[in-house]
C-alpha cells in the first residue's frame, strides 16, 4: 500500500514507479495504470437503478433529481419545488430490494483492500483508476481529475479506521480520458456533505449525506437521511449501457432523412437527405413542396421507397418488443436541465418535453427513448433542444414513439420511429423523421444522419 500526501498545486503524474519528493506535501507518481484493468465496479444490484436511496428519509428543496428515488425503511419524500423525473418507492418491494442490495456493496466495499493511502484536499490532483483511501475523514475543495478509460474503475474510501466523514467545498470532479461517473465509487463510513461542488460518482454513505447547491452526476445512496437544496441531481446509467446496447438495425431505411407512409408535406424548409414514401397517391406523388427545398433523391413508392419502409416498420416492431427491463431508467418531466448518459430511458405514457436535454457520452454511446411503453403515448416538444456532449452522436440516439411525434420550435437531435404522424414546425432536426403515417414539416431544417 502506497501513501500518497496530496497538496493543491502539484498533480499526481504517471511514471513507472513512486517516489518520495518530500517528508511535507510530496509529490508522487499516479497509481500504476494496471489498476483500471484490475478493479471492477462493485456490484450493486436493484440498487443501480436508484438516483437517491435513504434510510430513513428523503427532503428535496429547490432541486431537480432524474431518476428513481427510495426511501426504506423510512418511508418519508418530503418536496419543496422539487422536480422528480423519475419513479418514487417508499417501502415497497423495489425499495426494499434496492436498500439491502445497497448495503451488501456497502459491506463489500469496506473489506476492499487499498491501493494507495491519500491526505490533502486533493485540489489539482489527477488519478487514474485505483482504489484510494482515508484513514479518517477527508475534507475536499477545488478541483479533483479522473483520467482514464471508459471501462476504468475509482474507488474511494473516506474513513477505513472505522470513523470518517466526506466533506467538499466548492470542490469539483472532472472526468478526462473517456472515465464514466457510473465507474466511481465513494465509501464513506460516517456522512457526506457536498457545498455548491459538482460532484460525480456513487455515493455509499453510512450515515446521513446533504447536497446544498452545485450537481451530482451519479447516484446518493446513504444509511440515514438525504437532503437536497437548490442541487440537480442525475442518476448515472450503468456504464455496460454504453457497450451491451447495440444500435437498431434500420437496414435500407438509415439512407433515408424522411420517410412518410402515405405522404411527405413541406413547406418553407430545407431537407438534406433522401425523402420516401411507401406509396404515391392515385392522382400522382404526395410529396408535396412549397418553397421547399430537398438536397436529395425522392423516392415515391418506388422499390427503394417500399423497402426502406419496411425495414422501418421492422426496425420499430424491434424496439417496441424491448422488454420492460431492458429500461434503465423511467422518466417523467420536462427533461429540462437533464444530463443522461447512454442507456435505455422509457415514458409509460405521453411525454411533453421542453428546455434542454443533454446526451453525455462516448462516439459509441447508444440512446434509445421509448415514449408510451404502456401502449399509448405521443411525444410533444416546444422549444426544446438535444444537446450532444463528449462525444455523442446523433447517429446513435433513437425515439422510439407508440403514437404521433410534434416538434415546434425545437433543435431536436436522434431518429424519430413514429407509430403516427410525426409534424415539424420551425427548429431543426439533426437525424431522421420516419412515421407511419403523414410527415408535415414547416419553417425547419432538416439534415438526414449518415
Amino acid at each position: 500500500m502506497k501513501h500518497l500526501f496530496m497538496n493543491q498545486t502539484h498533480p499526481i503524474r504517471r511514471t513507472a514507479r513512486l517516489a518520495v519528493i518530500a517528508t511535507f506535501a510530496a509529490l508522487l507518481s499516479a497509481a500504476p495504470f494496471h489498476a483500471a484493468f484490475a478493479q471492477t465496479a462493485p456490484a450493486l444490484g436493484s440498487a443501480e437503478s436508484f438516483a437517491v436511496l435513504a434510510g430513513t428519509a428523503v427532503t428535496c428543496t429547490d432541486s431537480t433529481i432524474a431518476g428513481d428515488v427510495g426511501v426504506y425503511p423510512g418511508i418519508a419524500v418530503t418536496q419543496t419545488n422539487c422536480t422528480i423525473n423519475g419513479t418514487i418507492h417508499t417501502e415497497d418491494a423495489s425499495s426494499v430490494a434496492a436498500y439491502n442490495d445497497f448495503l451488501s456493496a456497502y459491506d463489500a466495499l469496506a473489506l476492499k483492500q487499498c491501493d494507495y493511502v491519500l491526505s490533502g484536499n486533493l485540489g489539482g490532483v489527477t488519478l487514474t483508476p485505483g482504489v484510494y483511501c482515508f484513514d479518517a475523514a477527508a475534507t475536499v475543495t477545488d478541483r479533483l481529475t479522473l483520467d482514464g478509460p471508459a471501462d476504468g474503475v475509482w474507488i474511494f474510501k473516506i474513513g477505513t479506521s472505522g470513523t470518517g466523514a466526506l466533506t467538499g467545498t466548492n470542490f469539483s470532479v472532472v472526468m478526462s480520458g473517456g472515465g464514466q461517473a457510473s465507474n466511481v465509487y465513494w465509501w464513506v463510513a460516517q456522512a457526506a456533505t457536498m457545498t455548491t461542488s459538482n460532484f460525480q460518482g456513487t455515493i455509499l454513505a453510512g450515515a446521513a449525506t446533504t447536497f446544498t447547491g452545485g450537481s451530482l452526476i451519479g447516484r446518493d445512496l446513504s444509511k440515514a437521511a438525504v437532503t437536497l437544496t437548490g442541487v440537480t441531481i442525475t442518476g448515472a446509467a450503468p456504464i455496460h449501457a454504453v457497450f451491451v446496447q447495440t444500435v437498431p438495425a434500420l437496414g435500407s431505411a438509415a439512407s433515408f432523412a424522411i420517410l412518410g407512409g402515405p405522404a411527405v408535406t413541406c413547406t418553407d424548409s430545407t431537407l438534406t437527405g433522401d425523402v420516401g414514401i411507401f406509396s404515391p397517391v392515385p392522382s400522382g406523388s404526395s410529396v408535396t413542396q412549397t418553397n421547399c427545398t430537398i438536397n436529395g433523391t425522392i423516392n415515391a413508392g418506388d422499390v427503394s421507397a417500399v423497402a426502406a419502409y419496411d425495414d422501418f416498420l421492422s426496425a420499430y416492431k424491434a424496439l417496441q418488443a424491448l422488454p420492460a427491463t431492458s429500461c434503465d431508467q423511467t422518466l417523467t418531466g420536462t427533461l429540462a436541465g437533464v444530463t443522461l448518459a447512454p442507456g435505455i430511458y422509457c415514458f409509460d405514457a405521453a411525454a411533453t418535453v421542453t428546455g434542454q436535454l443533454t446526451l453525455d457520452g462516448p462516439a459509441n454511446g447508444v440512446w434509445i427513448f421509448k415514449i408510451g411503453t404502456s401502449g399509448i403515448g405521443a411525444l410533444t416538444g416546444t422549444n426544446f433542444s438535444v444537446v450532444m456532449s463528449n462525444g455523442g452522436q446523433a447517429s446513435n440516439v433513437y425515439w422510439w414513439v407508440a403514437e404521433a411525434a410534434t416538434m415546434t420550435t425545437s433543435n431536436f437531435q436522434g431518429s424519430i420511429l413514429a407509430g403516427a404522424a410525426t409534424t415539424f414546425t420551425g427548429g431543426s432536426l439533426i437525424g431522421r423523421d420516419f412515421a407511419k403515417a403523414a410527415v408535415t414539416i414547416t419553417g425547419a431544417a432538416i439534415t438526414g444522419c449518415k
